[in-house]
């Protein structure tokens, strides 16, 4: 790749860049998602802290009959349950339900009625409520896994066991896997995730994909448009052909940084408020997060992703400005783009199966791979540094990698983005560019026939 192939790419990536922040469409869409990431934090503080615990003093649930029909009827079930529904009546029942089922749909419309039935393995609760009332499904599953804890406690107790053995029963088990080194010393490995864990990088890919697929997309439309409104010729009286799509990829790299910046600012004031409407550490996201997860989170790893992400985001971008010069009309735009659709959905499954395996069975030699794969790296990577399950030296090659990836990509255009730049008539190809790389004229398509 000559050097003189890039001439005059500054002028693109500064002409790019001042076109796109000035526009309107940029400016209104950037507000809409700062307001949407701003007001994010204070409603998931309503709903998912606020909502689970103020639920059971919020139940519209005014009286419960029980029915008990389990083998232990002596159960002090109601004293159990009252604890966390202070409100409620709880009432045993005996006898036919015909005459109480008739009570709560035309009178009681906020009583509900509770069946607890038990056989050799499972214990069952149904609860019927009227139509008319106030009780909602939801307000009832809560209840029921009150029931639930307080039947257990309530039958444990009832069988005379101690508060000690109570905890026994009580303690989760958490298992784990070992290997003994070469002097026989016992050295713990867990490289799995939690769930938790696992949809952190879930979502954590999903966002990365789409910021490629977004910035790649109008890298490409912004090729097409140009070479059907004939403006890429006068570009290129003065402008290199390379340097159009080096300085197009550059400049949407940082419209794309912008746009996380403020959207990172904007969470960190999301974050605040909802703190101050909630209280003082409520925080949503850190409900569902791990120690580990939270030590992760450092700036080191956070610039590492970052310098992850806009290298893949280059790769693909200049993958799709490659696509984009394969077509002549804006009609072709979207037919093009389907070799960057294709590659970027491959990557995201990759590190999909990779986050997969990483919960159920830890770290292998896929995961390695996965993670430094230029086509699954940008994705998997930077969520996989944030909950601490991949090592720096990992990260290392992998940016590495993906720099190599970009070289070669850019030496591959500067062979061919000349001829496709200027190219007009039935879109190309990804055969007919290989083809212009060993130095091929494409085979010129008949009007009618397809390309």
């Amino acid at each position: 790749m000559k050097k003189d192939n890039l001439r005059g790419w500054k002028d693109v990536f500064t002409f790019t860049l001042v076109q796109t922040l000035k526009s309107k469409t940029y400016i209104v869409t950037l507000i809409i998602m700062m307001a949407i990431a701003m007001i994010s934090m204070p409603l998931m503080n309503t709903f998912l802290l606020n909502g689970v615990e103020e639920g059971p003093e919020k139940s519209a649930v005014e009286k419960v009959y029980l029915y008990n029909m389990t083998l232990y009827r002596n159960l002090d079930l109601e004293n159990e349950l009252t604890e966390a529904y202070q409100h409620i009546v709880f009432e045993d029942t005996v006898g036919d339900t015909a005459a109480l089922e008739t009570k709560i749909q035309e009178e009681e419309t906020n009583s509900v009625i509770l069946f607890l039935v038990e056989d050799e393995q499972n214990c069952y609760i149904q609860f019927l409520r009227s139509p008319d009332g106030d009780v909602t499904n939801y307000e009832l599953q809560m209840l029921g896994q009150y029931v639930q804890n307080a039947y257990t406690k309530a039958k444990i107790k009832l069988l005379g066991l101690t508060e000690e053995q109570m905890t026994f029963f009580e303690t989760s088990v958490v298992a784990s896997s070992s290997i003994v080194d070469t002097e026989n010393a016992i050295v713990l490995e867990d490289t799995s995730i939690t769930e938790g864990e696992y949809w952190f990088i879930y979502g954590m890919m999903f966002v990365v994909l789409m910021v490629c697929v977004m910035a790649s997309s109008q890298v490409a439309s912004s090729i097409v448009q140009e070479k059907s409104s004939k403006v890429i010729e006068y570009l290129l009286t003065s402008i290199r052909p390379l340097a159009v799509i080096v300085g197009k990829v550059f400049a949407m790299l940082v419209v794309v940084m912008v746009q996380l910046i403020a959207l990172v600012l904007a969470g960190y004031v999301s974050a605040k408020l909802g703190e101050l409407i909630s209280g003082e550490g409520n925080n949503a996201i850190t409900q569902f997060m791990t120690p580990e997860m939270l030590e992760s989170l450092n700036f080191g790893n956070i610039v590492i992703g970052l310098v992850v992400a806009g290298a893949g985001m280059v790769l693909y971008a200049t993958l799709a400005g490659l696509c984009g010069a394969t077509a002549s009309r804006m009609e072709e735009a979207g037919e093009s783009l389907s070799l960057l659709t294709m590659t970027s959905l491959i990557g995201f499954y990759i590190g999909f199966g990779a986050a997969s395996t990483l919960m159920a069975s830890g770290d292998n030699a896929f995961v390695t791979f996965a993670l430094i794969f230029p086509v699954s790296s940008s994705f998997l990577l930077p969520a996989a540094l944030l909950v601490g399950k991949a090592d720096v030296w990992i990260a290392l090659i992998a940016i590495a990698v993906l720099l190599v990836s970009i070289v070669l990509m850019f030496m591959f255009v500067a062979k061919v983005y000349e001829g496709l730049i200027l190219h007009n008539g039935s879109r190309l190809k990804f055969k007919d560019v290989l083809a212009m790389a060993k130095g091929n004229r494409p085979k010129k398509v008949k009007k009618g026939e397809n390309a």
